[in-house]
């Protein structure tokens, strides 16, 4: 079973997770990326440069790598790729390749934090208060629903780029007079968690999740982090994954504010801190290959991890000849 991991980027632990599952099984990972040096391309098993997600080839480019090497699964691993698979989903299945990703209307949901919010209000689900416009904003400052300080970011965005913690109504002003395209929402700053789930892709039913209590956080990715159990967090998940459609892995970001715990992202892809489930024994990759096979995983049964283990990230580095 061999499977393509597109924009493979940075995440040269997913790659090598990858390989620890397929390869005794006799399969291969395949790295793509348009960016020759992309790290994660150079721990594949294979690698193949590609054109632009944006550009007319790029589709066309994926299928002929699928032919090449028999791929039987694709996984994307950033969010601006996930809707241009997602619509294209019927080209890969009908030449018998899946898309290891949740389904388009998932996808779009997920990419707009104002729909995101939205869509959880409309299923009950606690989420944390979203507006999209400036007028809106102030008036929930007026009514004191709102208080500072509080977060302004892209309605369309991520690994937490233009992200601004404004003070006053005049930051407000200014981060909105420089982009309409924003949300504001509450600073919420007690505790904030990341959730990896994993969703089978055949059954449909929660499989696993890991929490974990982020401690650091760059570029918009878990640095540090404490595995948790949290009863609390777990119900949220469960009743997410039960009035949902997600499908494969998803990262979820929670906040903690007065004991009460409230969702913020849906990333319907692996999320930066994932090696930290890994490590702990959350194999999610053993669950894509089970579906690959069209078999369903079992369902969730409760935490399969130790509590209170710390994830550190650290840097390191690869030296290649000149290879253009």
């Amino acid at each position: 079973m061999n499977v393509l991991v597109t924009s493979a980027g940075r995440r040269v632990k997913i790659i090598e997770y990858l390989k620890k599952t397929l390869n005794p099984m006799g399969g291969i990972v395949i790295a793509a990326d348009c960016d020759t040096r992309a790290p994660a391309l150079y721990f594949a098993d294979r690698f193949e440069i590609v054109p632009r997600i944006g550009d007319v080839a790029y589709i066309p480019s994926l299928l002929q790598i699928c032919s090449k090497y028999n791929v039987k699964g694709i996984i994307s691993l950033i969010d601006p790729e996930l809707e241009i698979l997602a619509k294209n989903r019927a080209v890969f299945e009908n030449r018998r390749i899946k898309l290891i990703l949740s389904s388009l209307e998932m996808v779009q949901t997920s990419f707009d934090k104002q729909e995101t919010f939205r869509y959880l209000n409309k299923l009950s689900i606690p989420a944390v208060p979203t507006v999209d416009n400036y007028e809106q904003a102030v008036s929930l400052i007026e009514s004191k629903e709102f208080k500072f300080p509080l977060i302004v970011k892209p309605k369309k965005g991520s690994a937490s780029l233009n992200i601004s913690i404004v003070e006053s109504i005049g930051e407000l002003k200014n981060a909105f007079y420089h982009s309409a395209n924003m949300v504001v929402q509450p600073f919420y700053k007690d505790k904030e968690y990341g959730i990896d789930v994993y969703v089978d892709m055949i059954n449909g039913h929660l499989v696993d999740m890991f929490i974990k209590e982020k401690i650091a956080m760059r570029a918009g990715e878990t640095d540090k982090s404490i595995s948790v159990h949290n009863r609390q967090i777990e119900k949220l998940i469960k009743e997410l994954v039960a009035k949902t459609n997600f499908s494969g892995p998803i990262d979820i970001d929670c906040f903690e504010k007065d004991g009460e715990y409230y969702i913020s992202d849906i990333n319907p892809r692996f999320g930066g801190g994932y090696p930290h489930a890994f490590e702990m024994g959350c194999n999610f990759m053993e669950y894509i290959v089970t579906n690959l096979n069209e078999e369903g995983n079992p369902a969730y049964t409760g935490f399969n991890y130790e509590s209170g283990c710390i994830m550190m990230k650290f840097d390191n580095i690869k030296i290649l000849k000149n290879i253009e």
